[in-house]
């Protein structure tokens, strides 16, 4: 990696070695479609970009968290959404992607940046910051200025404000390095180099630097680079009413006082406690065994799930989604319908299994027994839709999934469709008008929706994560760059496992 320095004295370029989303102009500088908050409903999901990173968003024992994605799944549900989440580089053009449709909304707790700012619309401020220097306890480096001069100092990559450190060292005649955190590495690891000797000082958030000195010794805050600041959401120029809506939101939870101080409504205040503030949160948030990007492992059940799926012909880790979204790997679940087990499966589908459904191995067997007919049974699918139906059904059953697609023939719509299709009509069968007439009567077919969303959106994170056999890396999901034909399919799930046919 070539390292990219700033010699203070020489001038403010940073170097192209140095990262940023955006210095560069975007491929895409303008909204290529419409796509507001009434489309967004007529979907049903609400997508949003994000970093992997311990504030923004992350897996913790198989689930999805973070401050960010916390605060945008409150917003989600209040609007009767689905959240997806994609994962982005740090040095992604998030403004294209945006105006892409990639996504809805850029969470990544980005301060309000003048070049981003130029082509989309940022938020009202989802929290506040204060850019600053952290250094090791023993480090030479105070609170005079000077004690900076010939030291490092790291700042993350795809730092969108850089002009704090930058107007510090001007201020002060200083003479220091600046150079970009490795690619990849999020504030966390970064200042894990620092409390291990191996950097000088790096910047970051005050918040991120509080949060993580609970769990990590060795470190201290130095210098503040600057005044406190707000934190945004971005969206697409052409949204004003996902705009009012975010922002009326966002004004109900977080405000200043009159003297200045931020204030924080019951529910905020629980996930900020929790990210930011809670000592044993943070550091079970931070244990190695818990988060797969540390550890390789999404649950205990890895190497069973993972034999038992590739034997029924699935992508193993579209299986643990399923399982956490079914029990939470717990395999002494139970539910009030008496669905058991780590795949939750009806004593009366269970078959040889049927008794023994809290063993881990016999209620992988029923349950993988059941998804491989149903899959079979929708052959005449594309892969993806194919994928959501057998979701779906393995959720609500044949007869509701069936209504549905009587729905949807008689409102015009395809029924071998998910999108603008099923998505629409499962929910239908919580309205009498539909559910009078149909065959299986009432269903809570918003409650699918979501369970097949949220496993497909979890699927692509473990994906990102773990390799599906321990000899290939992990996948990543294509990221190319948006063109200008329109947005990009930002529902395909790549490298499905397709289960075979059967001889």
């Amino acid at each position: 990696m070539a390292l990219a320095l700033l010699f203070g004295g020489c001038g403010d370029r940073i170097d192209d070695g140095f990262p940023s989303a955006t210095d560069r102009q975007p491929a895409i500088a303008h909204p290529a479609l419409e796509h507001d908050l009434g489309a967004i409903h007529g979907g049903g999901v609400l997508r949003i970009l994000t970093r992997y990173n311990a504030t923004n968003y992350f897996i913790h024992k198989g689930g999805q968290a973070g401050f960010d994605y916390e605060l945008a799944l409150h917003f989600a549900r209040e609007h009767d959404l689905t959240l997806e989440v994609e994962v982005v580089d740090d040095d992604a053009d998030l403004v294209s992607l945006l105006n892409a449709g990639r996504g809805d909304l850029v969470c990544a707790g980005l301060t309000p940046d003048g070049d981003l700012g130029r082509w989309t619309t940022a938020t009202r401020p989802t929290n506040f910051v204060r850019k600053v220097l952290v250094v090791a306890e023993d480090s030479p480096i105070d609170d005079d200025p000077a004690s900076l001069n010939r030291m490092t100092v790291t700042v993350p990559a795809g730092e969108p404000n850089r002009e704090a450190l930058l107007a510090y060292r001007r201020e002060h005649r200083l003479h220091f390095f600046v150079t970009a955190g490795r690619p990849g590495a999020d504030p966390e690891e970064l200042l894990a180099d620092v409390a291990a000797g191996r950097s000088d000082a790096v910047v970051v958030d005050d918040i991120v630097a509080r949060a993580t000195m609970k769990h990590l010794p060795g470190l201290r805050i130095g210098p503040v680079l600057g005044p406190r600041q707000p934190t945004v959401w971005y969206l697409r120029e052409n949204c004003p009413d996902l705009r009012a809506a975010v922002n009326e939101f966002l004004r109900r939870h977080i405000w200043m006082s009159a003297d200045g101080e931020p204030l924080r409504s019951r529910t905020y205040g629980i996930i900020y406690d929790r990210y930011f503030e809670n000592p044993l949160t943070i550091r079970g948030f931070r244990e190695a065994a818990n988060r797969p990007d540390l550890s390789g492992a999404i649950s205990p059940y890895d190497d069973l799930i993972r034999r038992k799926a590739e034997e029924a012909g699935f992508d193993w880790r579209l299986i643990a989604a399923q399982i956490y979204q079914e029990s939470r790997f717990y395999p002494f679940a139970r539910s009030r319908a008496n669905a058991r087990g780590l795949m939750q499966v009806l004593p009366r589908f269970g078959g040889a299994q049927g008794d023994s459904l809290y063993e881990p191995e016999a209620n992988l067997t029923a349950g993988l027994r059941l998804m491989r007919a149903t899959w079979l049974s929708y052959a005449y699918l594309d892969s993806l839709d194919r994928l959501r139906f057998t979701l779906a059904e393995y959720h609500a059953g044949h007869g509701h999934v069936t209504d549905a697609r009587r729905i949807a023939m008689e409102m015009g719509r395809n029924p071998n469709r998910w999108e603008g299709s099923l998505a629409v009509t499962l929910p239908r069968l919580m309205e009498r008008r539909h559910f009078s007439r149909a065959r299986h009567g009432y269903y809570g077919g918003a409650e699918t929706v979501s369970y097949v969303e949220e496993i497909l959106n979890r699927y692509r994170s473990y994906m990102r994560l773990v390799p599906r056999t321990p000899e290939t890396p992990p996948d990543v999901p294509p990221d190319g760059p948006p063109t200008e034909s329109g947005p990009v399919d930002v529902t395909a799930v790549p490298e499905l496992a397709i289960p075979p046919e059967p001889r």
